[in-house]
């Protein structure tokens, strides 16, 4: 029983052995001639520094110590890396395109006397191919082994449109005009939001599992549950939209502190509540809206500077997507606990609550002194 439960708590960590979460990635099209953008840490492209969040996080002074022969390394690992994850496709068919990284094929890289010291070492990488001649649609297949997002921007300006693709998506991100040799963006579907919001709970929001299942443990009956989690969503509803709509401010650290509080606060409460009452429905509805706010900080990064009109579609689809995900998980605690019994799901419920009051714990340690002690919170 205690096995099954740490793995129960815990499988949420095994999709997240990466370093980083995201990559950047801008697509432009001048005539027939496709170049695409790509910011990457040179340390990531490295296998040996790829999927163990254990290894400590390079800077730019590490790249900076490299020799030419480690930065060829570097180039031509890139390379292998982008070949593995990334395809580009003309009307559905792949398209042939040549990769290169600017700044490791110069004499004396820029990176040498750019940047601070304690900055990410991160590499422009260029991708460049060749639209055929009657192909419309400029498409993207992402698989990456680790679950990192591409976030890809096309267009400029008050045009530019943003699509993040999770690993395993493939998207059209732009088309051309039937009548010009431009490309236009093409729109974020309302699914693509769904989808994502979805990825930010299930494989990679392991602090929002575990309020979820604090709240699962402490009674495991759908209407307490869903009262529970019917005042959760109303309140980082709210602060969501709120946050995203830019009605309200807050500093991130300070928000996943409190995050983290409140999933070690919900697993210590679980130990002396015997049934739900109004002053834990109170200090859910606080919770969720200090979970919206994280929600938003990670939204606030996908959408399109300047586009408040797509808003409330993509702010609809996430908040749908984390929805999804949340019930996805209660679903999953019901499908393995909820049978066992009351008798022995007094052990679930004790064992289950120290582990979520433990972790709640150590993320409030690691988000104030900025260190990692458990690599996969």
């Amino acid at each position: 029983m205690i096995r099954l439960l740490l793995v129960w708590l815990l499988f949420a960590g095994a999709g997240l052995a990466h370093q980083i979460e995201e990559i950047s990635i801008s697509v432009v099209l001048d005539g027939d001639r496709v170049t695409a953008i790509a910011e990457a840490d040179a340390a990531y492209m490295l296998p040996e520094f790829r999927g163990d969040e254990d290894v400590e996080a390079k800077d730019l002074a590490w790249l900076r110590e490299q020799d030419p022969a480690g930065w060829r390394r570097i180039a031509g690992e890139c390379e292998d890396y982008w070949r593995s994850c990334f395809r580009l496709k003309a009307d559905g068919a792949d398209l042939a395109w040549t990769l290169s990284v600017p700044d490791l094929a110069k004499e004396k890289p820029g990176f040498l006397e750019e940047g601070d010291p304690e900055d990410l070492p991160m590499l422009a990488v260029r991708i460049e191919a060749v639209l055929p001649p009657g192909a419309s649609k400029l498409g993207i297949d992402w698989k990456e082994p680790f679950g990192v997002n591409l976030i890809v921007t096309t267009g400029e300006g008050a045009s530019a449109e943003t699509k993040p693709l999770v690993s395993g998506e493939s998207a059209v991100v732009a088309e051309r005009a039937a009548d010009a040799s431009e490309m236009r963006p093409a729109e974020t579907s309302f699914a693509g939001w769904i989808r994502l919001g979805f990825v930010h709970i299930l494989p990679e929001g392991v602090d929002h599992i575990l309020f979820v299942l604090g709240l699962f443990l402490l009674v495991p009956r759908w209407k307490p549950l869903l009262q529970q989690t019917i005042v959760f969503t109303l309140a980082h509803s709210l602060s969501l939209a709120a946050a995203a709509s830019g009605w309200v401010r807050f500093p991130s650290t300070p928000v996943e502190v409190l995050i983290a509080a409140s999933i070690a606060w919900v697993g210590i409460e679980n130990f002396w509540a015997k049934e739900l009452g109004k002053g834990r429905l109170v200090l859910v509805g606080i919770f969720g809206l200090v979970h919206g706010l994280g929600f938003a900080g990670v939204l606030a990064e996908l959408l399109p500077a300047g586009q408040p009109e797509k808003l409330p579609a993509a702010l609809f689809g996430f908040n749908v997507g984390v929805e999804f995900g949340q019930i996805t998980v209660l679903a999953m605690a019901f499908a393995t606990f909820a049978w066992w019994g009351e008798k022995r799901f007094v052990w679930v419920k004790r064992i289950g609550s120290a582990a979520v009051a433990l972790a709640g714990v150590i993320l409030v340690v690691e988000r104030l002194a900025g260190i990692d002690l458990v690599s996969f919170l």
